[in-house]
């Protein structure tokens, strides 16, 4: 049997924020007595970039590495490790300056937490379970994040001779600091002075970019990358003016900005806004910089959803439902009848307020209003579930949790796939065995639960079928008295 190596976390999703502690423990199991040098225990974070370009002749291979954290506690210190489980307890502390962690396609930032086996001869035994830091950014400290933020522009469609009126058009935000699951505000105002060409619409998205920095040589690499993308269908019309005010939510896992621009992997965001001019004309773009951080701004925090708002422009069919669901307003000849047949029947009022209430509103809701209008009602009742998601974010790049599933569109890279074959891979031993905790953890805690679930269940039908049989006995006894009594009635 192979040495076998469980790490039991104190938080079933491992995101820890920028100086908390790591408690847990780790379960190690060998079967044969072993000659070590040592067994220590590291907490790890380091940023690696990597790309090649590829020319006519040769090819350029660009790479960096960066050393966050490093910690080491010798765990064992003799010669011979007996054969057994060991268990040995962690307490860890996360530096408050180190940043979050995030991935991009040509590095990324990343924390592990190792037990190592250092043997004399051969390979050593490394197990790993990756863990995901969140470096805090309290957006109240720092007073340029509660300014507003403006870009202009000003663009002309055509040139000489056929030069056409400016389009002017220009972009506020109340403000630069912004935290996931939060609405960013903006204004629009565009002013149209062509005399040919209609505005067909507006489009606004928040950008992640990533800039990548290698050491050797040095050279900068850039991706960016739409987070969030919704269009606004109004028209502004040719020599006229409009002004569009609406919001954008902040996606739930958005890691924050990086403010120190020493790192190799920094990350910042951008609202982007593109003027659809039609026909082959080029769209006019806004863009103003905004900043993510764990903690909102005072003023902004009624913006703040409990869960990803879904949006989604209704089908003719489902708007049909809604209008259909929708009370409809009165007119103005319901409103002055009402009035006449209130005043009429005023002398009255007092002998109807005696008679008992009535049950129209607690009748059962429709079919419609329960699927359409309902639903929107129910999302928000289970709030503990929802609050529990919102501080534990499952950064994409790291798919080692029960359940999930890599992000859409952030699919590994030659580099990443070449990096964890390095180490084996990310939270498995040598023999490719998983190693992942809560895997063994959460598995006899499910059965048990569904074992529990299963018996209930099983009482339930009990009781169903007792139920089914006393009513048919019954149903039998009530037929033949009113039998007996036909006949005596015919005797």
């Amino acid at each position: 049997m192979p040495t076998t190596c469980v790490f039991q976390l104190d938080r079933l999703n491992p995101v820890y924020n920028s100086g908390e502690y790591i408690s847990g423990r780790i379960l190690l199991r060998t079967d044969k007595v072993k000659r070590v040098n040592a067994v220590y225990v590291t907490l790890e974070g380091e940023a690696k970039v990597q790309w090649s370009m590829s020319g006519k002749s040769e090819t350029a291979n660009y790479s960096g590495h960066q050393q966050y954290l490093h910690s080491r506690t010798n765990v064992f210190d003799n010669t011979l490790f007996r054969a057994g489980v060991h268990v040995y307890v962690l307490t860890l502390r996360i530096p408050p300056d180190c940043p979050s962690t995030c991935k991009g396609p040509y590095g990324y930032i990343a924390y592990t937490i190792s037990l190592t086996i250092d043997k004399p001869w051969g390979f050593d035994e490394v197990f790993r379970k990756p863990i995901n830091v969140v470096q805090t950014l309290d957006l109240n400290y720092n007073t340029e994040f509660a300014l507003p933020v403006k870009d202009e522009n000003l663009k002309y469609l055509c040139h000489w001779p056929c030069v056409s009126g400016p389009i002017c058009s220009t972009l506020v935000l109340p403000a630069s600091g912004f935290t996931p699951l939060q609405e960013v505000p903006f204004q629009l105002e565009v002013d149209n002075q062509s005399p040919h060409y209609d505005i067909i619409g507006v489009e606004v998205s928040i950008k992640q970019h990533f800039v990548f920095l290698s050491r050797k040589p040095v050279k900068r690499n850039f991706y960016t990358k739409t987070l969030v993308k919704e269009l606004i269908s109004d028209r502004t019309l040719r020599l006229s003016k409009r002004q569009y005010e609406s919001s954008i939510c902040v996606p739930m896992d958005t890691p924050r900005s990086t403010l120190n621009p020493n790192y190799i992997v920094f990350l910042h965001y951008t609202l982007q806004v593109k003027l659809k001019t039609g026909y082959f004309h080029y769209d006019t773009d806004l863009s103003v910089p905004i900043i993510v951080g764990t903690t909102s701004l005072q003023h902004l925090r009624h913006s703040v959803h409990t869960q990803q708002p879904v949006r989604r422009t209704p089908t003719p069919e489902r708007q049909r439902l809604i209008e259909r669901v929708t009370p409809r307003p009165p007119t103005v000849e319901e409103e002055s009848g009402g009035e006449a047949d209130a005043a009429t029947e005023e002398p009255h009022q007092a002998i109807e307020d005696d008679e008992p209430p009535s049950y129209d509103s607690c009748l059962p809701p429709s079919f419609s209003f329960a699927t359409l209008a309902g639903s929107q009602q129910t999302l928000g009742s289970n709030h503990a579930v929802v609050l529990q998601r919102i501080h534990l974010p499952k950064f994409p790049g790291f798919s080692t949790l029960i359940g999930t599933a890599p992000a859409h569109g952030m699919e590994d890279s030659g580099l990443d796939m070449h990096m964890y074959r390095s180490y084996g891979s990310l939270n498995t031993d040598h023999t490719g065995r998983s190693l992942d905790t809560f895997g063994s953890l959460c598995g006899p805690l499910s059965e048990q639960v569904e074992e529990q679930e299963q018996e209930a269940h099983d009482e339930g039908e009990t009781e169903t079928e007792v139920l089914d049989v006393t009513a048919q006995v019954h149903r039998a006894r009530i037929a033949e008295v009113e039998e007996e009594l036909q006949d005596e009635h015919l005797f």
